[in-house]
């Protein structure tokens, strides 16, 4: 993670309170800041214990197999939240919550009332500079140039993916039209040859370091940072190809099933204010969803086009929405296969 600083939040240096409890978070790996995390249990007494998941694929399953409810809070995107709501597998936090007032109304909405906006962007391509061949295309991520093939590492979770292939051919990445669906499905096939591994590329930098051999990667608007300080490549930069992009927002959810504990509604309440936020923004390097929070960020956090893309970027942004349940299926059969060849 990376070591940056912001004046604010001396004033988490406080005596702990003389209770404490544990939250138990389910997320992204460097997807929390140590500091934050250190300045609430100064606060508050309560420990926050981090488990850390690779795709979509992989939380999709616990709670499948009812193992999401050993976790007070899941991290899950926009369309992940819609869904699990709707099968009655997550709680709803209006009302249990106040500080989602802080939260901007536009990213708190793609949450709805199941879910508190945590952080936002778009999905992209991050690649090594240092090849020497410009990466402006998503066709360019399932038919590298001669250098990034068999150096290429692409996540898994279906709906960014299959959202990367359709974009690949200009159509919505939301698409579950059959026929633009088998599009997809032939480049991601076409890609096999081509992947040194089917991983989050944050995960494989971190898991790899300084011995990793990744040069290109489906990433996230925030990744590129991590995967620099995780393998000291320097070259490292994230573009949004040609074609567009996903937006996408994450949200913290509470499963069903799961007691809703003191420490857990006091880290929500903890985290989503504004100076907390910016903190947390600022050394976990991503977009706060709290503008509030921004304007408490470092000129170089605020102006990062990353992070927060400008007019012409979110033109060619689409939300990211989930797929009716046969589509699902037929994209999760085609992933399994190849993870499996």
């Amino acid at each position: 993670m990376l070591n940056r600083t912001l004046p604010v939040l001396t004033l988490a240096l406080l005596p702990a309170l003389a209770y404490s409890g544990e939250v138990k978070l389910l997320t992204w790996e460097a997807y929390l800041s140590d500091k934050v995390v250190h300045a609430f249990r100064l606060e508050t007494g309560h420990r926050v214990e981090q488990f850390f998941i690779s795709s979509d694929s992989e939380r999709n399953a616990m709670f499948d197999a009812g193992g999401a409810t050993l976790f007070d809070l899941v991290m899950a995107d926009n369309g992940a939240t819609q869904a699990y709501a709707k099968q009655g597998l997550i709680q709803k936090m209006t009302g249990m919550v106040p500080s989602l007032a802080h939260i901007d109304a536009d990213w708190q909405q793609a949450c709805g009332e199941f879910g508190a906006a945590y952080s936002w962007g778009t999905l992209g391509i991050a690649y090594r500079q240092s090849f020497g061949i410009q990466i402006d295309s998503w066709q360019q991520l399932f038919v590298p140039p001669a250098p990034f093939q068999g150096k290429v590492v692409t996540m898994t979770d279906s709906k960014e993916f299959t959202a990367a292939a359709l974009m690949a051919h200009s159509f919505s990445p939301n698409s579950s039209d059959p026929r633009e669906l088998q599009r997809a499905f032939e480049l991601m096939r076409a890609q096999r040859q081509h992947v040194l591994a089917y991983d989050y590329g944050v995960s494989y930098a971190l898991s790899w370091q300084k011995e990793s051999e990744m040069a290109m990667a489906l990433a996230y608007s925030a990744d590129v940072e991590e995967i620099i300080s995780a393998t000291g490549q320097k070259d490292w930069t994230y573009v949004v190809p040609n074609e567009g992009t996903l937006l996408w927002v994450d949200c913290w959810v509470i499963p069903s099933g799961r007691a809703v504990n003191k420490a857990t509604l006091d880290f929500l309440e903890f985290i989503n204010r504004p100076e907390i936020a910016a903190l947390n923004a600022e050394q976990a390097w991503f977009p706060t969803p709290i503008g509030a929070a921004r304007k408490l960020t470092s000129d170089a956090h605020k102006g990062d086009t990353e992070l927060y893309p400008g007019t012409d970027v979110m033109k060619r942004s689409v939300l990211l929405h989930d797929r009716p349940e046969e589509a699902e299926r037929r994209i999760s059969e085609v992933i399994d296969n190849l993870k499996n060849q």
